[in-house]
């Protein structure tokens, strides 16, 4: 099958929003078996979008749009496409109602712009939109399908997986394939190609991804027409890079950390510095996670590790708030304050201020402390701030599974 993606809105093509639907989009697609062969972004304009239809549509199987549903002066798409396909638009009171409830639930009187919203080509078929006000459009004609997604990307995420994988899995014929996902850590995508090169020239037929991210490197392997004998390569796989591997599914690691401190009945809490809260973050995206995060702080300067931790003064001095004692000393305070099993720590220098010849930009300490011991570990990150605080809360986190399987 062959499908296009076709992306509607200025804001994607003057810089101000990545387009982040069609990497979704096309990711789950690729799940299936199905390779997206083009993608369009065009202007919130009429000509641009039937221009764009006509340039697609004798190609392609299907197409997917987004963006332009919304209920204001400038989300053109739906009339656009009614016209198209000379679908005259009809009200549905159906939409109507559930837009007004959601407004309800929320405590606010629904504007009366978004009953545009409720207008729907008749000859399309609805989309249910679960958790946004206007439903997606689906049109079939000559054989050829054409989904209609909201830009929002939360919204075109749950529609995507709901409704059109569902939809083109049954109805397309698609290649019989697995996929399989190994989520890493803690290793570069060139060096995990030089220690599995000489495994992935033995097995030519399998198709080999490396997806690099700023936390780590998802590596994607396809195996096409299964055999069954997947498992002797995987062995060998993971004997060479299975303590980086955090994950097979399209998990994130505090997921993986939680599922890990539930399965030993563990209560965990962060002291952090540098990170400067990200790592308490992270671990609260988790639904559930207050079965096992208790709390934590972020103590930022010296006062506040003396003040609340209770670091010793006389090791801030010797060693400087970017040490390991320092680490293991949060790690123990904020554990002893939040009355957990572990107590979690990061001190380090960010950047672009704060270096000196001994410690560099990118330093970072993380202290971990248990009912048994107190751990810490050195790492050497980058130069860019953001960028080192995002990954030092990835290595904090990293440590901490590692612990968990009695890796370190």
């Amino acid at each position: 099958m062959k499908v296009a993606i076709i992306s509607i809105g200025n804001e994607l093509l003057n810089g101000r929003t990545i387009n982040t639907n069609a990497s979704y989009i096309g990711k789950k697609l690729f799940e299936i078996g199905i390779v997206v062969e083009q993608i369009l972004t065009i202007r919130d304009e009429a000509d641009a979008i039937r221009s764009a239809l006509n340039q697609t549509l004798p190609n392609f199987d299907a197409l997917i749009l987004t963006g332009g549903l919304g209920p204001t002066h400038d989300d053109i798409t739906k009339k656009v496409l009614a016209d198209y396909f000379h679908s005259p638009m009809t009200f549905d009171e159906t939409i109507l109602h559930k837009i007004e409830e959601r407004f309800r639930k929320r405590g606010m009187k629904m504007p009366e712009t978004n009953r545009e919203q409720a207008y729907f080509p008749s000859k399309a078929q609805k989309i249910e939109n679960p958790i946004g006000t206007a439903p997606g459009m689906h049109f079939h004609q000559d054989n050829k399908h054409v989904f209609v997604l909201p830009g929002v990307p939360q919204e075109m995420e749950r529609m995507t997986d709901e409704y059109i994988v569902p939809f083109l899995r049954k109805t397309a014929k698609l290649p019989e394939l697995a996929v399989h996902l190994y989520r890493t850590t803690g290793i570069a995508e060139s060096k995990i190609y030089q220690l599995c090169k000489e495994l992935f020239t033995r097995y030519p037929n399998f198709e080999i991804a490396f997806l690099p991210k700023l936390t780590g490197v998802d590596v994607r392997i396809i195996e096409r027409q299964p055999t069954g004998n997947y498992h002797h390569f995987e062995e060998q796989l993971l004997k060479i890079i299975g303590k980086y591997v955090y994950s097979f599914e399209e998990e994130e690691l505090e997921e993986v950390i939680g599922k890990l401190l539930k399965q030993e009945g563990l209560t965990i809490s962060v002291a952090e510095s540098c990170t400067g809260g990200l790592i308490q973050d992270r671990i609260t995206n988790v639904p559930g996670s207050s079965e096992y995060f208790m709390g934590g702080m972020v103590t930022y300067s010296n006062e506040s590790k003396l003040k609340f931790l209770g670091v010793e003064k006389e090791i801030l001095e010797k060693f400087g708030a970017v040490s390991e004692p320092v680490a293991e000393q949060m790690a123990l305070g904020i554990r002893r304050v939040m009355g957990t099993d572990i107590g979690l720590s990061t001190t380090g220098i960010a950047g672009p201020t704060g270096a000196t010849p001994e410690k560099p930009i990118g330093l970072l300490y993380v202290g971990l402390a248990t009912p048994e011991k107190v751990l810490s570990r050195k790492f050497q990150l980058g130069q860019d701030r953001l960028i080192n605080k995002l990954q030092g809360s990835v290595a904090a986190l990293e440590y901490l599974r590692r612990y968990l399987l009695n890796l370190l």
